[in-house]
C-alpha cells in the first residue's frame, strides 16, 4: 500500500448520515494517498455500525473511539486523540457535517514542504442543509498573524491542513468553547508561529444546521473573552480587542442581509455529495 500523505480526522457524534456523506467526498479526492480516523464521541450504535462498515469496505479508513464521552462539550477531545494516533507529519479535519471538493487534497497538499512548518487552509461555501443553497462563500485573508485573529476566527477547522507537530506543541485543542478558535490563537501569538497560507478556491463546504454546538451565539461573547485574557489579561488592552471582534460580527451579519447569496444552489459536485446515496466502496490503491 502506497504510503499516506495526510491523516484525516473526523470527529463524529450521531452523525451516521452525515458522516457518509464526509467520508464519501474523502473517498472521491483525485489524490488519493490518504489515511482518516474516524473518532466516535459517544455515538449511538447505528452510527458506530455505519463507520464500522465503511472501515470494513476501505481500510484507508480506521474507527477510534474517545474513552470518555462525558467531557466538556465540543470535538476537541476527539481531535486530540486523532492528533495522538496519526502516523504522518501532515494532519487534516473534517467534521462530519462539511464536505470537501474532489481536488481539495490535490490542490493544497503541494503547499506543504518538509523545509517550512505551514497551516494553509482555503475559501469554503456555507450553505443550507435543507435547501442545499449557498449563504455566502468565505474567502480567509491571503495574510494572517495574531492582530488579524483578535478581529475573528476566519480558519475553518475543515478546511485546515497543518503540520502536526505545530499542534502538539501547544498542547493540541483544550476543552473551551471555540476550541480551534484558541489553538489558532495560541499558534499565532507564539514567536515561532507558522507559516500560513490560503488556496482562494473554495474547496470545502460548510453545513448550516440550527442545532449546531456554534449555533449558540448568546455565549460566544463570554467565551472569546476567556480565549482573550491568555493573552492580554489587561482590561484596557483586552476590551478594545473584544470591542473589535464583536463589530466584526456585527459587519458581517450585516454584508450577508445586504448581499446574500441564499438564490445560488450548492454548486457540483458539493450538492451531489449532500445528497443521498451510497458510500463508496473502492478499495484503497
Amino acid at each position: 500500500m502506497t504510503q499516506p500523505l495526510v491523516t484525516v480526522i473526523v470527529p463524529f457524534r450521531n452523525q451516521g448520515p452525515l458522516l457518509l456523506q464526509a467520508c464519501r467526498s474523502l473517498q472521491g479526492q483525485t489524490q488519493a494517498r490518504w489515511q482518516a480516523l474516524l473518532v466516535n464521541d459517544g455515538s449511538g450504535q447505528e452510527a458506530v455500525a455505519a463507520a464500522e462498515r465503511l472501515c470494513g469496505a476501505d481500510r484507508r479508513f480506521r474507527l477510534l473511539h474517545v474513552p470518555d464521552p462525558a467531557h466538556f462539550p465540543g470535538p476537541w477531545l476527539a481531535r486530540n486523540l486523532g492528533l495522538e494516533r496519526a502516523s504522518t507529519r501532515l494532519v487534516a479535519f473534517l467534521d462530519a457535517d462539511d464536505l470537501w471538493h474532489p481536488e481539495k487534497l490535490e490542490q493544497q497538499l503541494p503547499l506543504h514542504t518538509p523545509r517550512q512548518p505551514l497551516l494553509s487552509v482555503c475559501s469554503y461555501h456555507r450553505f443550507r442543509a435543507d435547501s442545499l443553497t449557498v449563504v455566502e462563500t468565505r474567502h480567509p485573508p491571503q495574510r494572517l498573524d495574531f492582530g488579524e485573529l483578535l478581529r475573528g476566527n476566519p480558519i475553518p477547522c475543515s478546511s485546515v491542513i497543518v503540520d502536526r507537530g505545530l499542534l502538539l506543541a501547544k498542547g493540541g485543542f483544550l476543552p473551551e468553547r471555540h476550541e480551534d478558535y484558541g489553538l489558532w490563537l495560541r499558534l499565532f501569538a507564539a514567536a515561532d508561529r507558522p507559516a500560513y497560507r490560503c488556496l482562494a478556491r473554495p474547496l470545502m463546504a460548510y453545513r448550516l444546521q440550527s442545532d449546531s454546538l456554534s449555533a449558540a451565539r448568546h455565549r460566544s461573547l463570554v467565551a472569546v473573552n476567556g480565549l482573550f485574557r491568555q493573552h492580554l489579561p489587561r482590561r484596557r488592552q483586552r476590551w478594545p480587542a473584544l470591542l473589535g471582534w464583536g463589530l466584526g460580527r456585527v459587519r458581517g451579519s450585516l454584508s450577508r442581509r445586504i448581499k446574500p447569496g441564499s438564490g445560488e444552489p450548492l454548486p457540483q459536485p458539493f450538492r451531489s455529495l449532500a445528497g443521498p446515496g451510497s458510500v463508496l466502496t473502492a478499495p484503497a490503491p
